[in-house]
């Protein structure tokens, strides 16, 4: 009877180590398995991400490029302002017709100002000084000795012009 029951132990103890090792087998497969189902999902699951990291690219592309065009256009806005601006300004200071305006209404007051006072203006003088210039020559043109005629007669009308020009402006 001893030699049935360690047949029996040892058939109990075949029987477990079989059923071991077919469960470490089964294990293995399994292990096997969900390897390959790891690297089907995986290489599935990467594609998806490069696909969104495509799509995210072209979206921030985008976004930037729309920003980038924006600021282009607020700075050169912003350029055409200070230029329209500065040339305003330039304009403005290059204007002589407000200048000259100023200045013949200037003129036209000092103008009537001496005018009033009776002071000879400088067309006066030189409309003077042509008839005299004409009162000489016809002095010399009769025969009196041209030198002496000349350097007395010359200095001594615009002595006298001189002297009143001088008298009307102290008064």
């Amino acid at each position: 009877m001893a030699g049935k029951k360690s047949t029996k132990k040892q058939k109990d103890s075949e029987s477990r180590v079989g059923e071991i090792a077919e469960q470490l087998e089964h294990a293995f497969l399994a292990g096997l398995g969900a390897l390959s189902d790891a690297r089907k999902e995986g290489a599935r699951k990467f594609d998806k991400l490069v696909k969104e990291g495509e799509q995210f690219r072209k979206k921030t592309t985008s976004k930037t490029e729309t920003l980038i065009d924006d600021v282009q256009d607020a700075i050169r806005n912003m350029a055409d302002d200070a230029q329209s601006k500065a040339t305003g300004l330039l304009d403005q200071v290059r204007d002589k017709s407000s200048l000259d305006k100023l200045q013949s209404a200037f003129d036209s007051r000092v103008a009537d100002a001496m005018d009033r006072l009776n002071v000879p203006s400088k067309n006066d003088i030189d409309a003077i000084n042509t008839k005299l210039n004409k009162i000489i020559r016809l002095l010399n043109e009769q025969g009196k000795p041209a030198a002496k005629k000349q350097a007395t007669r010359k200095a001594a009308p615009r002595k006298t012009a001189a002297k009143k020009t001088a008298a009307k402006t102290k008064k």
